[in-house]
Protein backbone atom coordinates (compact mmCIF):
# COMPACT_ATOMS: atom_id res chain seq x y z
CA UNK A 1 0.00 0.00 0.00
CA UNK A 2 3.29 2.30 0.71
CA UNK A 3 4.74 1.73 -2.55
CA UNK A 4 1.09 2.64 -4.35
CA UNK A 5 1.01 5.84 -2.68
CA UNK A 6 4.37 6.65 -3.58
CA UNK A 7 3.62 5.89 -7.38
CA UNK A 8 0.84 7.74 -7.14
CA UNK A 9 1.94 11.00 -5.04
CA UNK A 10 5.05 10.83 -8.35
CA UNK A 11 2.44 10.40 -10.83
CA UNK A 12 0.64 13.59 -9.43
CA UNK A 13 3.47 15.73 -9.12
CA UNK A 14 4.81 15.37 -13.04
CA UNK A 15 0.72 15.74 -14.03
CA UNK A 16 1.47 18.74 -11.66
CA UNK A 17 4.80 19.63 -13.51
CA UNK A 18 3.04 19.10 -16.96
CA UNK A 19 0.38 21.00 -16.26
CA UNK A 20 2.04 24.28 -15.52
CA UNK A 21 4.00 24.44 -18.65
CA UNK A 22 1.11 25.46 -20.58
CA UNK A 23 0.17 28.05 -18.32
CA UNK A 24 3.85 29.65 -18.67
CA UNK A 25 3.80 29.60 -21.93
CA UNK A 26 0.48 31.28 -22.30
CA UNK A 27 1.54 33.55 -20.31
CA UNK A 28 4.90 34.26 -22.27
CA UNK A 29 3.01 34.05 -25.82
CA UNK A 30 0.23 36.65 -25.01
CA UNK A 31 2.89 39.14 -23.43
CA UNK A 32 5.16 38.57 -26.72
CA UNK A 33 1.38 39.59 -28.71
CA UNK A 34 1.21 42.49 -26.95
CA UNK A 35 4.64 43.46 -27.98
CA UNK A 36 5.40 41.99 -30.97
CA UNK A 37 6.00 44.82 -34.09
CA UNK A 38 6.80 41.98 -36.88
CA UNK A 39 6.23 38.25 -37.79
CA UNK A 40 9.65 37.34 -37.18
CA UNK A 41 8.85 38.20 -32.90
CA UNK A 42 6.64 35.37 -33.11
CA UNK A 43 8.21 32.77 -35.04
CA UNK A 44 9.73 31.15 -31.69
CA UNK A 45 6.98 31.75 -29.56
CA UNK A 46 4.26 30.56 -32.27
CA UNK A 47 6.32 27.18 -32.39
CA UNK A 48 6.58 26.68 -28.70
CA UNK A 49 2.70 27.46 -27.77
CA UNK A 50 2.11 25.13 -31.06
CA UNK A 51 3.94 22.32 -29.02
CA UNK A 52 3.31 22.84 -25.56
CA UNK A 53 0.42 25.02 -25.39
CA UNK A 54 -2.45 25.17 -27.76
CA UNK A 55 -2.02 23.81 -31.12
CA UNK A 56 -5.27 26.24 -32.93
CA UNK A 57 -3.54 28.91 -30.76
CA UNK A 58 0.23 28.37 -31.60
CA UNK A 59 -1.28 28.00 -35.87
CA UNK A 60 -3.28 31.40 -35.46
CA UNK A 61 0.02 32.95 -33.92
CA UNK A 62 2.27 31.88 -36.76
CA UNK A 63 -0.33 33.07 -39.47
CA UNK A 64 -0.64 36.74 -38.14
CA UNK A 65 0.23 39.17 -40.80
CA UNK A 66 3.18 42.23 -40.40
CA UNK A 67 -0.39 44.69 -41.17
CA UNK A 68 -1.92 42.98 -37.95
CA UNK A 69 0.48 43.91 -35.98
CA UNK A 70 1.39 47.07 -37.45
CA UNK A 71 -2.49 47.62 -37.22
CA UNK A 72 -2.49 46.98 -33.44
CA UNK A 73 0.89 48.54 -32.40
CA UNK A 74 -0.45 51.82 -34.04
CA UNK A 75 -0.61 54.39 -31.37
CA UNK A 76 -3.68 55.73 -29.64
CA UNK A 77 -3.96 59.69 -29.51
CA UNK A 78 -4.74 60.25 -25.83
CA UNK A 79 -8.07 62.17 -24.98
CA UNK A 80 -8.51 65.47 -25.13
CA UNK A 81 -8.22 67.23 -21.82
CA UNK A 82 -11.04 68.52 -19.95
CA UNK A 83 -11.56 71.89 -19.65
CA UNK A 84 -11.37 73.77 -16.29
CA UNK A 85 -14.58 74.58 -14.62
CA UNK A 86 -15.42 78.07 -14.58
CA UNK A 87 -15.19 79.23 -10.88
CA UNK A 88 -18.49 81.12 -9.92
CA UNK A 89 -17.05 82.49 -6.48
CA UNK A 90 -16.40 85.93 -7.27
CA UNK A 91 -14.52 86.51 -4.04
CA UNK A 92 -17.85 86.75 -2.10
CA UNK A 93 -18.07 84.71 1.25
CA UNK A 94 -21.26 83.28 2.73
Amino acid sequence: MKQAAKIFIIIGMIVGAIAIIPLVVGIIALKKLKTAQTKNDLTGIGVVTLIFCSLIGGILMLCITDEELAKDAAPVAAPAAAPAAASTDNGEQN
